[in-house]
């Protein structure tokens, strides 16, 4: 006689509940968990209606940047509970289906208060740290208290807790096959079902496995042809699809005992290569841009670079809670670079092309090099340069004394023929760009033929000699000399006639 599953109200749905009875028979026995990377641990394992319960992954990432929590299986931005940072532990951003009992924690837990029969599901958490991303998930079961009898699980030399299902792999991707078994099954199993659901409706049941008659299984209203059951009550499913994500039961029946357990599964694809809109950018300074990246629905981190580097929220750059977008504000000249995303889940990583992202700037300021002043004799050649910081890069024009030359670009060259060609040359340097204007001058000086080079240095000047001549007294111009008063004792000297510039002859 065929057995077949367990019905809805049946006796195994009795003993589930009364599984979940106050007292002793709550407390799992303590283990040495060997749960692989990404397994979430639940605290307590069975929580009961009106208690708490932690989420917390088992051996997270070194140097999380963010810890997003969802009350689904999947990213989806409407069930996100929390985005928690362990950078800024008491600033985590809350998300549409936070209820407020929920709260984040060290080590990327979840703590929720005062569960209720509702807090029942899946959840889900999305670890991002630099070159790795975890998206795992986990099935939560609250208990109502119902005084009674507990079911005892039969003895187990196991370091995991009887019900435990593994996956293996652990995330399988499109195209290839996992298994689904029970860690430590009980003995003297009569019959496994499985069921495509998290609970043992008949529509959601795949097959009904006999361990008595492994080739005779009862295929249920789920199997899609691709599903067999193996030893050990386990459940193998080839050539896997993403239509086959979602929550998988088990139902044992091994006398005395009745055991149950869920899992969720979720299925891969290899990433396409994401892009990134607008491809490029130009940006004022002190202004504000944002970049979108566009990856694939299968894609459940995403990572923003600059110039390869990753780049986490501060104060002027925003992400959006899924990442999708980055936004950054009071733009600086140190944000130019080239801009990546990078796109990741449980099987690839993929990263799209780098859209540049160019600050204009400047000019503040302009120089003219070699400085002045500049003193040349004619005939020698002259170049002059033109320096200034701006982006885009300015345009050039010259002018002596005030007046265009009509010279472009950051370099006058000229030779020096007339000594028409000396004064102030200046150079302006304009950038369309950011409409700003710099200027620059130097004085350049030709040197005629008597004139001293001004970085000669000085030279101490030898005293004129001085000559002087003896004249007659009567030779006073304009007729007879008029009377004289008493000689002056002292020395008399007349017009002195100069006969060549700085000599003198003497007057004796």
């Amino acid at each position: 006689m065929e057995r077949g599953p367990p019905r809805p109200g049946g006796p195994w749905a009795r003993v589930l509940l009364a599984a979940s009875v106050l007292g002793s028979c709550l407390q799992p026995a303590p283990v040495q968990s060997t749960r692989p990377p990404g397994t979430i641990v639940l605290s307590p394992p069975s929580p009961v209606v009106g208690g708490g319960v932690s989420l917390a992954p088992r051996d997270p990432p070194q140097n999380v940047l963010s810890c997003a929590w969802f009350r689904s299986a999947t990213t989806d931005e409407t069930r996100r509970i929390l985005t928690y940072y362990p950078s800024a532990p008491s600033a985590p951003s809350i998300g549409p289906a936070h209820t407020g009992r929920e709260t984040g924690g060290p080590g990327c837990a979840l703590h929720i208060a005062g569960v209720t029969l509702s807090d029942t599901g899946t959840y889900s958490l999305l670890m991002e740290a630099p070159g790795n991303r975890v998206l795992t998930a986990v099935l939560l079961r609250v208990w109502a208290s119902v005084l009674g009898s507990c079911l005892q699980p039969a003895p187990a030399q196991s370091t995991r807790p009887p019900g435990t299902i593994v996956l293996s792999p652990p995330s399988p991707a499109v195209g290839g096959g996992v298994s689904l078994a029970l860690q430590d099954p009980p003995q003297n199993v009569l019959s496994c079902a499985w069921f495509r659901s998290e609970t043992s409706d008949e529509p959601g049941r795949i097959l009904t496995y006999y361990p008595s008659a492994p080739s005779a299984p009862s295929i249920g209203p789920a199997h899609t042809g691709r599903e067999t059951g193996g030893p050990g009550c386990a459940l193998h499913i080839a050539g896997v699809t993403l239509s086959d994500t979602g929550n998988y039961s088990l139902w044992m029946d091994a006398p005395p005992n009745k055991v149950t357990a869920a899992v969720f599964v979720r299925v891969w694809e290899m990433l396409p290569r994401p892009t990134v809109t607008p491809n490029q950018t130009l940006v004022p300074e002190n202004g504000t841009f944002s970049l979108t990246c566009n990856s694939s629905p299968s894609a459940d981190t995403r990572l923003w670079l600059r110039d390869g580097e990753p780049l986490g929220p501060s104060r002027r750059l925003v992400l959006s809670p899924d990442n999708h977008t980055l936004t950054v504000l009071n733009v600086t000249r140190g944000d130019a670079g080239a801009y990546q995303c990078e796109v990741g889940n449980a099987v690839s990583t993929n990263r799209s092309e780098p859209s540049p992202v160019t600050v204009t700037y400047g000019p503040d300021s302009a120089r003219i090099d070699p400085p002045g002043p500049i003193l040349l004799p004619l005939g020698s050649p002259l170049t002059l340069t033109c320096v200034a910081d701006s982006v885009p890069a300015p345009s050039y024009r010259w002018a002596l004394n005030g007046t265009d030359t009509g010279q472009t670009g950051s370099s006058f060259t000229l030779t020096l023929t007339t000594s028409a060609q000396q004064g102030t040359y200046e150079c302006q340097a304009h950038n369309s760009g950011t409409n700003l204007t710099a200027w620059a001058s130097v004085a350049v000086r030709v040197p005629g033929p008597d004139s001293r080079c001004w970085n000669e240095p000085p030279q101490a000047k030898a005293a004129p000699v001085l000559v002087y001549e003896n004249l007659p007294p009567t030779a006073c111009a304009g007729g007879a000399a008029p009377p004289r008063s008493p000689p002056d004792p002292g020395p008399t000297y007349e017009t002195l006639q100069p006969r060549q510039p700085d000599v003198y002859e003497e007057l004796k």
